[in-house]
């Protein structure tokens, strides 16, 4: 942001989160979270980023990081979300913004304050009444750190199908060659595989490009299990940021989001807020009617106007 001087501390840590332009929806399908950690974690390794933490929500992102400098910093963010936010666009034919102009930061010096943040990061969907436990999460990655498939059967390569084997070749090779996946050949991938492959699938393409520094992110521990449990006995708490924060749980965006899926409103999911305007105001009144969500909650889905949480 031009005539902002970010704080910045070479030895510390900083939190960063950066939400969606108005508090709309950023995540709609799993589709979009791994175009976004894919991204995420190619421009991690690029920019030489230590990752102790990353979060998605529905709405934003939370992440824990040390870069080489501010200037490191700056360019890491604005090219994660500056080319999710083409790649989102691109896919359903629109343009315009998609996140708020600047992400917040705050600077984590002390090793208590570290692991503090490491509590709040992982424990945002817990809060938000998405989970009971922090590893229960798949989009906060926790559970990826104590295994590399801890939501899905352990691949058999002499049991699986031909087309999962291609599948996970391909993943091999844009790994390889640190590329991000993008829509067309996440739908590509998953096309054609059973629900058990389909979750297979999932659990391998995050194991194998997980940005989190484990190691680093440990050491600040006794080791895995502790961590858990430090993290689920403390839901952490940061001061340090002003974000824009409500009691109400995310729970509604699930149940709207499968019902959006469900149904023929759109093609792809985050394709619904490409419905013209009175389209929109009539998948309004049914996701209120069988959800019971809030205008507020609604608008966010849909993008429509400028949607305040009171």
């Amino acid at each position: 942001m031009r005539g902002h001087r970010r704080k910045y501390n070479p030895d510390g840590f900083q939190h960063i989160f950066q939400h969606a332009i108005d508090y709309r929806l950023l995540f709609y399908s799993t589709a979009d979270r791994l175009v976004f950690f894919t991204i995420y974690s190619v421009m991690a390794v690029k920019y030489g980023v230590i990752v102790l933490a990353l979060a998605l929500m529905f709405n934003h992102f939370h992440t824990l990081i040390q870069t080489a400098s501010s200037r490191v910093m700056a360019l890491f963010i604005g090219t994660v979300t500056s080319t999710f936010a083409h790649a989102f666009n691109k896919d359903i034919g629109r343009k315009g913004a998609v996140f708020q102009k600047a992400y917040g930061n705050s600077i984590k010096a002390s090793d208590k304050k570290v692991r503090t943040c490491i509590s709040y990061n992982y424990n945002n969907s817990v809060e938000k009444g998405l989970f009971a436990r922090a590893e229960d999460d798949r989009w906060n990655f926790l559970a990826y750190i104590g295994s590399p498939n801890p939501f899905s059967e352990k691949i058999e390569l002499n049991k699986a199908s031909k087309k999962l084997r291609a599948s996970l070749k391909e993943v091999d090779a844009h790994v390889k060659d640190m590329v991000y996946l993008n829509y067309k050949t996440i739908r590509r991938l998953f096309k054609g595989l059973s629900a058990k492959e389909h979750e297979q699938l999932l659990d391998y393409i995050i194991s194998r490009y997980l940005p989190i520094d484990k190691d680093t992110l440990l050491s600040f521990y006794k080791g895995y299990e502790e961590m858990v449990m430090a993290i689920n006995s403390n839901t952490g708490s940061e001061y340090d940021i002003k974000e824009e924060y409500n009691n109400d749980s995310d729970r509604i965006y699930t149940q709207m989001l499968n019902l959006v899926e469900k149904s023929s409103f759109a093609e792809k999911p985050h394709s619904v807020i490409m419905a013209e305007e009175k389209k929109k105001w009539q998948i309004a009144a049914i996701l209120k009617q069988r959800t019971g969500a809030k205008d507020y909650q609604v608008a966010r889905v849909l993008h429509i106007g400028c949607p305040k949480s009171r």
